[in-house]
């Protein structure tokens, strides 16, 4: 049997047999006047809330001009409802009539009962085989599109070109505060070519005012530490860059824009929340501005914010998985199902910006060794992200009891503790943090650090428990880390781990 053949025409013949079932059933139908196409543009406008049309188009993977053909003539047959928004004429929003509503109704039944009568031909593991047959043939070709929006190159980490500015090797140190990831981690990372993160995250701590002024403390230390890495990699050839990593929720989050940019930073890395008013802040300069998102969908409300308020794309875009360290974009009961659909996310978020000009991925979180680049590669991600991987290194710039939590950590040792801002953060287990789940430990002072910290309510002070950490504090300390932490051998250099992920 020439099995490449067999599945072809079973591949050809179930496809073919589908779409005819389809357009009979909808033929056959008393109570519409439809064609298959103009049911499956019902089926994406759906339901409840009126969408706007790049919205539909979006989901239909059609220009909005195609669209307007289509729905010109389901307002016609008033299967749709189109109107314009008070407050801002330009923007065209449709809706399913009640009749649009009950053509889609009727489409789901119609695919409802295929797939009941399709299962009721097998007994249970019958049907636990088809699915995990079927679901792994999805990602198969999900994959092959991937490689058909990267070409047919050897898949590798080859050089991002970002406007004036390229990442010989496109590999980003990720951003850890209080005090992980300073000048000397970061401009060790640049000297490979890779993108040296700083963090800004309470940078100032080892400020002398840090308790009275932090606002200038840390703004002090961010210039610092941002002129110290520049200067260290000024003379390296096939240097990479040198960026700031910002969180959105932190107060003077402008203030501390516009610190970065004055002291010569290449790029600006926004997280903890959506960065929508950072192009805005940037407008003057040929600072590099990536987001990091953690859906599809939040990278496509960045892209439609930064395009309709300041005609500008992302540089790039980074992607931060539910096994990163530190605080996380999901909800705690999220993580698992975040996970397992991790890769697939890749893929969605890369569709979604693939008619973006020169707008790389960037994929963090659970990167650690040379096969999880490889895989994040063939997924569609063009550069990745490592954070727990850089701490224990000779150039990174955290306290050695910090990186020895590291080494001396074991897989059940890494837990999720609750931020007092509510969002989860990863961990390694101290007795710190068997203190904060035993009961709520008031902050002695508050250091004003995030915005939608209350200290009368706060479990604890996070910045203290994570300067206490930086400091080698590790008993009155949180010590924050990606799942990974546990694999920790070793003290390596930066460029030992540049040659493993790159070899």
């Amino acid at each position: 049997m020439d099995i490449t053949k067999k599945l072809d025409d079973i591949l050809v013949s179930l496809f073919n047999s589908v779409l005819k079932m389809e357009e009979n059933a909808i033929k056959n139908s008393s109570k519409h006047n439809l064609s298959i196409t103009e049911v499956h543009t019902l089926a994406a406008i759906g339901a409840g809330k009126a969408k706007t049309m790049t919205q539909v188009a979006a989901r239909l993977k059609i220009s909005v001009s195609t669209l307007t053909i289509a729905i010109n003539k389901l307002v016609d047959k008033k299967y749709v409802n189109r109107f314009r928004i008070p407050e801002d004429r330009r923007i065209v929003k449709i809706e399913l009539t009640e009749e649009g509503a009950c053509a889609v109704r009727e489409h789901e039944e119609f695919h409802r009962k295929m797939i009941e009568d399709v299962l009721s031909e097998l007994n249970e593991k019958e049907q636990g085989i088809l699915v995990q047959s079927l679901d792994n043939l999805h990602d198969f070709f999900k994959r092959q599109r991937v490689k058909a929006i990267k070409g047919d190159a050897p898949i590798g980490l080859t050089p991002l070109v970002l406007g004036d500015l390229t990442i010989p090797v496109p590999i980003f140190q990720g951003g850890m505060g209080i005090g992980v990831s300073l000048s000397g981690l970061a401009s060790a990372v640049a000297k490979c070519g890779g993108v040296g993160v700083i963090s800004a995250a309470q940078i100032g701590f080892m400020e002398p005012d840090f308790y009275t002024n932090p606002k200038e403390a840390n703004a002090r230390a961010l210039a610092r530490n941002i002129r110290e890495a520049k200067a260290a990699i000024e003379n390296v050839p096939g240097k990479g860059l040198i960026a700031v990593n910002l969180m959105c929720a932190s107060r003077n989050y402008d203030e501390f824009v516009e610190t970065a940019v004055k002291a010569g930073v290449d790029m600006i890395i926004s997280g903890a929340g959506l960065p929508t008013a950072l192009p805005g802040l940037v407008k003057d300069s040929k600072v590099k501005i990536v987001p990091i998102v953690s859906s599809a969908r939040a990278a496509a409300l960045i892209v439609k914010s930064w395009t309709k308020k300041y005609n500008r794309v992302p540089d790039a875009i980074l992607f931060e998985g539910p096994k990163a360290g530190g605080h996380l974009g999901f909800k705690e009961e999220q993580l698992e199902d975040a996970q397992e659909h991790f890769y697939e996310t890749i893929m969605e978020i890369k569709e979604e910006i693939e008619d973006l000009p020169d707008c790389p991925l960037i994929v963090a979180g659970g990167i650690y060794t040379k096969e999880d680049v490889q895989k994040a590669l063939a997924y569609g991600a063009d550069g990745v992200q490592l954070g727990t991987r850089f701490v224990t290194t000779e150039e990174c710039d955290v306290h050695p009891n910090f990186k020895q939590a590291y080494l001396d950590a074991g897989e059940d040792d890494i837990i999720v503790i609750k931020s007092p801002v509510g969002m989860p953060g990863r961990a390694i287990r101290t007795p710190f943090s068997d203190r904060v789940e035993a009961g709520r430990i008031p902050p002695e002072k508050c250091n004003r650090c995030l915005i939608p910290c209350k200290a009368e309510e706060a479990p604890y002070c996070i910045t203290q428990a994570l300067i206490n950490a930086a400091k080698g504090d590790i008993e009155n300390g949180l010590v924050f880390s990606g799942s990974n932490a546990y694999r920790a051998e070793k003290i390596e250099t930066v460029a030992d781990i540049f040659r493993e992920l790159t070899s």
